[in-house]
């Protein structure tokens, strides 16, 4: 212990705690001298001086070892203390709010709301004047906005699928205008809150756009181009906090070129984006610099004139503040369903750091209204398809009717011809022998000699003048044009006629019918010709009701005649219209022949049937001859059942069909 100096320190196990967060020694100092062993302690810790005791020990070594121990009981304590202080401060970090986003409009594409051309660029092509479109797009984008953290990248939005609206309308030939407005559906990304960065909305309202397109020169209109200018605004009304708006007004003058060289369209489409500028997180590793104003430019090559169109799209932007340039490709093909609506899609790849230029991009969409886009002169319109209404002008290489021969040289367009004909046929409407193209009237037959008309008919008889005897009056055939002389008008010429002033048939000469009885009947249609009677009476006198009448052609019964069936004997109560029928012929000698018909129906056998009505007809003639009728003016004829005049399949289909005929035979 004498050995000793002022400051001595315990042994090693003491210090463990040294290379702690607070170092601390343990150190005691003897004082006086050794004969009153004073001993004074102390214990440095993390720089405070603690006097442990000041007094006099039984012993050296026992005040040591106290003077240890209450040393490392104060170093645990402290070491507790600091513990406690860490968690405190830790819990106090974490409980504090996370910081939202700086916000900014994200969507660094715009449609083409006309979507002349091309989908997505403008190339200064205008719709017609009157036209209209409305169009709706669901539109996905992959990472357009990625963080990068102690060289891990995580995706600040990983995923966004837009809903997007989109209007236009031509109310004049140089005006269009256009609106666009954007829906965010869907967004997610990373968790940022280590970073103090609070999570994104998942959906909100994006950056309404309003445009109006000026057409200065037109290709429609014998231009080299197309050429068009544009202004476009949009509105900060989006979310706040799901990167859909700027702080402020966001404007976009657009001059756009283009022209079409065949089946294609070349355009180049640029414009300044002027847009509040704001300086994010500088301090962070995802927004690389200050957003604000950049230069757009974009070149589109589309095909034109099909029912499915493509379209590449080639886009970059050159930043006007210490900002990423980027670029981005986008391909796809649109197809006209009808000529009111129209589907397409879109797909692509981009390049650069910029914010809201994703990986890859997907757009499918369809269009409403007048979605058939304009033509040149010599261009087919997209409609040209069998499938589609549209016009031959419209369509000039379509061949509507397959002859080979297309529809602008074809001069018959509805019809096939060859084509050393400009696809018209060799066609003869009148058949006279003269083909229509050379027929001055092809509906008409004519002679070669009029040009395919018909030779002059001043009287309009069907006799040509050269041919008519009398040309300015019409007339028959048979008088060589001349009109007939009739003058009682009975259709006898009067040349012919034996009485020229009266009317009368053709047989008779044109003399008129005899009418014994002067009842105004004639005698060949008068029942009872020798006695006068009115004509509802079949000419006969009101007192008798006649049971025949006489026809040019038969004399009609007006009651059966009965036979015993299966035999051809008449039975009695037939016999009183026999009579009549014997009266008739009796009394109208000019009547040189009577066939008496006899008919059966099909029941039995054909041949007994035959004979049955040869003989039943035979019985009638034998009743008239005895009746006075001289036997060469009656002729029987049994027919049996092959002339029937009802079906056989009903009872009085075959009554009917059972009968007896006197038809009248006019010699010639």
């Amino acid at each position: 212990m004498g050995g000793m100096g002022p400051w001595e320190k315990f042994p090693d196990q003491l210090n463990a705690g040294r290379d702690s967060p607070i170092a601390h020694t343990c150190e005691y100092h003897l004082s006086g001298n050794p004969i009153h062993r004073g001993i004074r302690y102390h214990c440095q810790e993390a720089g405070f001086e603690h006097p442990l005791s000041d007094h006099v020990a039984g012993n050296t070594l026992s005040s040591r070892d106290l003077a240890a121990r209450s040393c490392m009981q104060q170093s645990r304590l402290a070491r507790t203390v600091y513990g406690i202080a860490i968690i405190l401060a830790s819990s106090m970090a974490f409980a504090q709010e996370p910081e939202r986003l700086v916000g900014f409009e994200l969507e660094r594409l715009d449609v083409n709301p006309a979507a002349t051309g091309s989908l997505v660029q403008g190339t200064g092509e205008l719709m017609p004047t009157g036209d209209y479109r409305f169009s709706a797009i669901s539109h996905y984008q992959h990472n357009p906005l990625m963080f990068s953290r102690r060289g891990q990248v995580l995706p600040i939005v990983g995923s966004r699928t837009t809903l997007l609206l989109a209007a236009a309308y031509a109310p004049f030939s140089w005006l269009e205008m256009g609106v666009q407005l954007p829906l965010v559906a869907f967004q997610t990304g990373a968790d940022l809150k280590e970073e103090g960065i609070d999570r994104l909305s998942s959906f909100g309202l994006g950056t309404p756009l309003v445009s109006a397109r000026m057409r200065l020169f037109s290709q429609l209109d014998g231009a080299l181009g197309d050429l068009a200018l544009e202004m476009g605004v949009g509105a900060p009304v989006g979310g706040s906090h799901g990167l859909t708006r700027d702080a402020g007004p966001r404007y976009a003058p657009r001059l756009m070129i283009g022209r079409r060289f065949g089946w294609f369209r070349v355009a180049l489409d640029s414009r300044m984006v002027v847009r509040p500028e704001i300086k994010p997180y500088a301090d962070r590793e995802f927004v690389r610099g200050p957003m604000g104003n950049e230069a757009q430019v974009g070149l589109v090559l589309a095909t034109v004139g099909q029912r499915m169109r493509w379209e590449l799209d080639v886009r970059g932007t050159v930043p006007l503040v210490e900002q990423p340039s980027s670029v981005e490709l986008l391909l796809g093909p649109r197809y006209l369903v009808n000529p009111a609506v129209e589907v397409f899609a879109l797909a692509g790849v981009g390049g650069g750091s910029a914010p809201g230029i994703p990986l890859f991009r997907v757009m499918l969409g369809a269009a409403f209204g007048k979605v058939i886009p304009p033509r040149l002169s010599d261009e087919s319109a997209v409609n040209c398809s069998p499938a589609l209404d549209h016009t031959v002008e419209e369509c000039p290489d379509l061949d509507e009717d397959e002859d080979g021969v297309p529809n602008g040289v074809d001069q018959c367009d509805d019809e096939a011809g060859p084509a050393d004909r400009l696809g018209c046929p060799r066609k003869d409407s009148d058949n006279d022998g003269i083909e229509d193209k050379l027929d001055a009237c092809p509906e008409v037959l004519g002679v070669a000699a009029w040009q395919g008309c018909p030779m002059p008919d001043q009287d309009k008889d069907g006799i040509e003048d050269e041919r008519d005897v009398c040309p300015s009056e019409p007339g028959p055939e048979k008088s060589r044009g001349c009109p007939l002389k009739d003058r009682d008008q009975d259709g006898v010429e009067d040349d012919v006629d034996q009485c020229p002033d009266l009317a009368g048939p053709e047989e008779r000469q044109g003399c008129p019918e005899s009418d014994l009885d002067k009842d105004n009947i004639a005698n060949v249609l008068d029942t009872c010709a020798k006695e006068a009677g009115p004509e509802s009476n079949q000419g006969c006198p009101a007192h008798e009701v006649p049971r025949v009448k006489l026809t040019r052609k038969q004399i009609e019964l007006t009651e059966k005649i009965l036979f015993i069936p299966g035999q051809p004997r008449i039975r009695p109560e037939s016999f009183e219209v026999l009579r009549w029928v014997s009266k008739v012929i009796l009394e109208h000698p000019d009547l040189p022949m009577i066939v008496v018909g006899a008919h059966t129906d099909d029941r039995g056998n054909a041949l007994d049937n035959l004979r049955l009505t040869q003989g039943r007809a035979d019985a009638v003639r034998e009743f008239l001859i005895e009746r006075g009728v001289a036997p060469e003016r009656l002729q029987a004829k049994g027919y049996g059942q092959e002339r029937p005049v009802a079906s056989n399949a009903t009872s009085i289909g075959r009554e009917n069909n059972r009968r007896i005929e006197f038809t009248i035979v006019i010699s010639q």
